[in-house]
């Protein structure tokens, strides 16, 4: 039988918070940071340069892989087999395929090709990008490249949020009209990027040097989005390919 002895302190039963990291491995907090980073992007910038971000954040590094956890969850919206994304590789596919009368089926190969790129994507992601924020010198001196990381996550965890809202409507685009989907999707994001990053470290830097700096880190961000996206399509095919040879 259960006495009082038994019964845990008061400051350690769980909350909703609690529930809520149970149910989806994110919590309170972590939704806190994210939507500071859209409204008030300073105030989580200044706390990144502190210990125990003031405790009040969410360490943007985890943040980030909690929404790419996210969107690999949500991969059901662009590995469908009506999805555009899973179509474009149908028909790229089809005619090298067609070559090779010892080739595996054609739709096993595009879904073992999805399903391998989804599982090396996040991890590709935060690698790549963990390297390149740690070299990213635009925060100010006297920045240290722990700091560099976290304030870089911080402007990166903006984009994957729009790459989760992005594959919800996926499938309601046409194949015809996916150049122009993945146009207006990555102009949103070069905005969003420097936009995050400009109103994050406002009143640190000249308006002449932040109009240097806003576009830069859009740009190399950008390029790293592409970095990964190439490399993990690569190691998908490479996988794919061992799994069905």
């Amino acid at each position: 039988m259960l006495t009082d002895k038994d019964a845990p302190p008061a400051q350690q039963k769980p909350d909703f918070d609690s529930l809520l990291a149970d149910l989806f491995g994110l919590n309170i907090r972590g939704a806190k940071t994210l939507r500071d980073l859209l409204i008030r992007p300073k105030q989580v910038f200044n706390s990144a340069r502190v210990l125990d971000w003031r405790s009040q954040y969410t360490p943007t590094m985890r943040l980030a892989f909690s929404i790419l956890t996210v969107f690999s969850l949500l991969s059901f919206f662009w590995t469908s087999e009506n999805s555009i994304l899973y179509q474009s590789l149908l028909a790229q596919l089809s005619q090298t395929l067609a070559e090779d009368p010892d080739a595996p089926a054609l739709r096993q190969r595009v879904n073992s090709t999805f399903a391998a790129y989804n599982f090396i994507y996040p991890f590709t992601y935060m690698l790549i990008h963990s390297l390149i924020g740690a070299m990213l010198f635009i925060w100010g001196k006297g920045t240290s490249w722990v700091a560099r990381i976290r304030l870089y996550f911080g402007v990166i965890s903006i984009g994957i949020a729009l790459a989760v809202a992005s594959v919800t409507v996926m499938p309601f685009v046409s194949l015809d009209y996916f150049w122009l989907y993945t146009v207006v999707l990555f102009i949103i994001n070069i905005l969003a990027y420097a936009i995050t990053y400009a109103r994050g470290v406002h009143g640190q830097f000249s308006m002449m040097s932040m109009a240097i700096r806003a576009p830069s880190i859009a740009v190399v961000v950008s390029i790293a989005d592409f970095i990964v996206a190439t490399i993990a399509g690569i190691g998908a095919s490479m996988w794919a390919e061992i799994q069905l040879s």
